[in-house]
């Protein structure tokens, strides 16, 4: 049976998060078969009956109280990852890591836009719940970080590279 992928945003630094113990909050909270990939907050489970809204919320209401960090949590189902994937037109690009999707809480409204300046090396395209972002030169030094697209968006999201995101597919099929 397929899962769900809950993607927590900010997990890291003075936000970091044990990965044993946030699997047995989890599980606590019936949230079922409990996987975790790293240690960025990339969550596999079985939603239990509950829909992708509930278990984003059981999980950031599970991470407060746990652990005292409110961070924005966003879920797909393994269909969604799965088709962001293949939908990604920069999966071969370039290295796997330097090719990221920022996946969004919800849809922009449809009259914001992604216009990355000319004078940019990085591509990046809306599609629905995801930007797709190629990093020709790397990511480290680029301005095209998560938070450049939240504020053009009005929508909270969080990034993955492609070499993440499909190790995340594999483990939610």
């Amino acid at each position: 049976m397929p899962r769900i992928v809950a993607l927590l945003r900010g997990v890291g630094g003075p936000t970091a998060l044990k990965m044993p113990a946030l699997r047995e909050v989890l599980a606590s909270e019936g949230l079922g078969e409990v996987e975790t990939l790293q240690v960025a907050g990339n969550i596999v489970l079985d939603d239990g009956g509950r829909s992708p809204g509930e278990i984003a919320g059981v999980i950031r209401g599970a991470v407060r109280t746990a652990f005292g960090f409110d961070l924005p949590v966003i879920v797909r189902t393994h269909t969604e990852l799965a088709d962001a994937h293949a939908r990604n037109p920069f999966a071969g690009a370039a290295e796997g890591r330097w090719v990221q999707t920022v996946f969004l809480a919800e849809p922009p409204a449809p009259e914001k836009k992604i216009v990355v300046p000319a004078d940019y090396p990085e591509e990046a395209m809306l599609d629905g719940r995801e930007v797709f972002v190629r990093y020709p030169e790397g990511i480290g030094g680029s301005k095209l970080q998560a938070a450049w697209f939240e504020k053009r968006l009005g929508v909270t999201g969080t990034v993955r590279n492609a070499n993440t995101v499909a190790k995340l597919v594999a483990l939610s099929a």
